[in-house]
Formats: C-alpha cells, sequence, structure tokens
C-alpha cells in the first residue's frame, strides 16, 4: 500500500467508530418498543433481534450489490423480522434498473415461486416512497419450464434487442428483488434453487469507500427495519382495535403480493382465555395460512411451537370452515396458534390467488370453555400427539432450503 492510498484508507470509518455507531441502536429500539422500562428479558431479546438484523444488513447490503448479484437470505427462523410468513423463504437482492439480469435455476415443487419487484434497498420509514408502489410480482410458474424443472429469464426495463426467451419487464424504480418460496409440507416438498447474473457488467469489487458507506448503513438498516414494524403494529391496534381480525388496511398498500390477500388483527388475552378464529376457505385458492406473531411483529418461535398453521397442516370442518385456537396454554385441538408468553400482538392470515375471500371472525372466550364453542367433530389432541406434530415441524422446519 503506497502513502497515500494508507493516507486515504485512514479516512474512512474504522471498525471502532462503526462499532459506535451501532452503540445506541438496541436502546433507541427499547424507548420505542418499552418506553416505560423493559425487563431484562425484553432488553436482551432485543439484542437478539438487532444482531439478526445486522445479520440480515450484512448478507444483503454489504455483502453483494447490484453489480455481482446474489439471491441472499432476508427473512427466516433466525432472522425473524416483519412478521414472515413460516411456509415462505425470504430472500433478496439488489439491483439496477440500468442493468440487464438473467435468473436461472430450477422450479422444485413447493407451492410457488414469486419473485416482487422493490423501490428500496432497506425496508425502513424513510425508504418507503409515496406514491404508486413498486410491487410487481413473477411467478416462476408463468416461465418456460424444462423437463428437469430448469428455467431462465432475464428482467431488464426494456427487452433486450434480438432475444426471444422469457424476459419480465423491470419497474425503472426498481431496487430490490424480493423472492418468496412458498412450501406446504415442508418435509416432501423440495424448495427451488435459484441464481441470478448480470449481463451488461462484468461486476467489480466493491471499492473501500462502498464497503465503508454500506457498513455504516447497518445502524439505520437495524433501527429502520425493526422500527417499521412495531409502528405498524400499533397502527394495527390503533386502527383494527383489540381482539379484532380482518382485512387488512395497510399491507395491500406497501407492496405485499398483488394476488393475496392479507388478514390483521391484535390479539390481548391472559393465560385463562383464548380468541377462536373463524373463516370459510374459498373453493378455489392456491395457499392460505394463519399465524401469530409478538408486539414487534416478529412471528412467534415457529420452528419449536405451532404459531402458524397452512392449508396442508390445518383441519377444515366440515361446513368448509377453517377455526383456529390462540392462546397460551395447549388447548388439545388440532388448529392451535401458540401465542407463548405474549401478552398482545399480531393476528395475521394469508389468502392467495381465490375465487373470493370472505371475512373472518373472532371471539373470545374462557380456554376452559372453548369446546363449547367448537363443532362437536373437533378432535382431542393428546399431549403425545402434539409432542410428535413438534417433532416433525422441528424436522421440517430445518430441511427448508432457508440460503
Amino acid at each position: 500500500m503506497t502513502v497515500s492510498e494508507a493516507s486515504r484508507s485512514r479516512a474512512l470509518a474504522t471498525w471502532a467508530e462503526q462499532m459506535r455507531a451501532l452503540e445506541p441502536v438496541v436502546d433507541n429500539l427499547l424507548a420505542i418498543w418499552r418506553p416505560d422500562g423493559a425487563t431484562e428479558a425484553e432488553i436482551q431479546d432485543m439484542n437478539k433481534l438487532a444482531l439478526s438484523m445486522l445479520a440480515d444488513g450484512y448478507l444483503c447490503h454489504v455483502y453483494t450489490d447490484a453489480r455481482r448479484p446474489v439471491f441472499m437470505p432476508l427473512w427466516n427462523y433466525a432472522c425473524n423480522q416483519g412478521g414472515p410468513d413460516p411456509d415462505y423463504v425470504y430472500s433478496s437482492v439488489e439491483v439496477d434498473p440500468e442493468g440487464v439480469y438473467r435468473i436461472t435455476g430450477f422450479r422444485g415443487t413447493s407451492r410457488f415461486v414469486e419473485i416482487t419487484e422493490r423501490g428500496s434497498r432497506m425496508f425502513s420509514p424513510n425508504q418507503v416512497k409515496t406514491g404508486r408502489p413498486v410491487n410487481a410480482t413473477n411467478d416462476l410458474d408463468d416461465l418456460t419450464l424444462g423437463d428437469d424443472g430448469s428455467f431462465s429469464v432475464v428482467i431488464s426495463v426494456e427487452r433486450p434487442e434480438g432475444y426471444e426467451g422469457d424476459w419480465w419487464a423491470l419497474d425503472p424504480r426498481a431496487q430490490s428483488l424480493l423472492m418468496r418460496r412458498c412450501s406446504c409440507d415442508w418435509i416432501k416438498e423440495v424448495d427451488a434453487r435459484v441464481a441470478i447474473e448480470r449481463l451488461d457488467d462484468g461486476g467489480a469489487d466493491m471499492t473501500p469507500e462502498e464497503i465503508a458507506a454500506r457498513f455504516s448503513d447497518m445502524a439505520a438498516w437495524i433501527e429502520g427495519m425493526i422500527a417499521f414494524d412495531m409502528d405498524l403494529v400499533r397502527w394495527y391496534r390503533e386502527h383494527h382495535g383489540i381482539n379484532t381480525f380482518m382485512r387488512s388496511k395497510k399491507i395491500d398498500t406497501m407492496g405485499g403480493l398483488p394476488k393475496q390477500a392479507y388478514y390483521d388483527g391484535i390479539y390481548e388475552i391472559d393465560d385463562a382465555e383464548a380468541l377462536i378464529i373463524e373463516i370459510e376457505i374459498p373453493e378455489e385458492c392456491r395457499y392460505w395460512q394463519a399465524l401469530v406473531a409478538d408486539d414487534r411483529f416478529a412471528t412467534v418461535d415457529w420452528v419449536n411451537r405451532q404459531s402458524s398453521i397452512n392449508d396442508a397442516s390445518a383441519r377444515v370442518d366440515s361446513d368448509g370452515t377453517f377455526r383456529a385456537v390462540i392462546s397460551k396454554r395447549d388447548p388439545g385441538v388440532p388448529n392451535w396458534l401458540d401465542k407463548a408468553d405474549w401478552p398482545w400482538g399480531v393476528i395475521q392470515m394469508r389468502i392467495n390467488k381465490a375465487n373470493r375471500y370472505p371475512d373472518p371472525t373472532i371471539k373470545k372466550v374462557p380456554l376452559a370453555d372453548v369446546r363449547d364453542h367448537l363443532p362437536g367433530e373437533t378432535p382431542m389432541l393428546t399431549p403425545e400427539a402434539r409432542r410428535e406434530q413438534l417433532r416433525r415441524r422441528r424436522e421440517g422446519a430445518q430441511l427448508r432450503r432457508i440460503w
């Protein structure tokens, strides 16, 4: 290294300076989450969540860029933020709208794989733009698939001259792509394998200045990602009310899937209470599921608890209605949504590509009286059966391809 190079490198933030920039992050988040003071357990839990978002930031923002793109893990059971659907594996990649990209891979056997264009690189309040959202969504099943499930598609603002293969139009405002790989039977279904390359630019190593600048974004990345969803949860509490469940008034405007309906609500019950949600299942529907999350919109641990149910694991009653019980204690029914120790949080449901989107109902009942409010045909699930159910759940979650 020459003297001038060494001098220039010393002008960039040092490791110690980058660490100091991260120091206030958790305190700032705790001031939003627990303004009256947090318990030691809550402090450590927020430390853990912030650390996971730092890992997210490194993978999705510091390691890779739009010149050398790689689909990197975004939300999963280790990086649990934004109410991730446990049936989805989320991956993200930065793109340059002036670039031409090719996405290739193998479709697999999972329910569906969709790639959504987004108008921001960091999902935080100061990055979400007003006006028409950038949320064009493309489906791998719309592509030409080989006998082995292989595919290849070019994505760019304009179709390359002379190119006649599969092509997706890229919104000129797009800054990143969000991939959702949906699997309902976590053990049997095979996740897609997907790669991306830039065709118009051979790429180059990030400069020291670029690395330092992206590293310096990490405090805003962590705070923005977590604070955004804490604000969203509180918006639901204010505008939807407590122990309610209805078609989302917010998600559809924020870049959710255009052919997917979201239902949201807030639960707040004590250990001796339960909520029963009911909804008619549409006659035609590609996919549906329900989950519970905490008051930061982190989905309740879905590896070790049944905090989510989908159309492959749920029991639908003979009248075509899905009924689930939300509670801390096991009510002994198949469709239990385990809220763990959280006193309040979010209920969310997705219905994807259905012929209709029915309105759900919700009611609060004493936990001891749950069966008085369910059909007589509802089976009793023994503790032994629940342990086996959770064992298979843990196995299936680990078999997903989250990288």
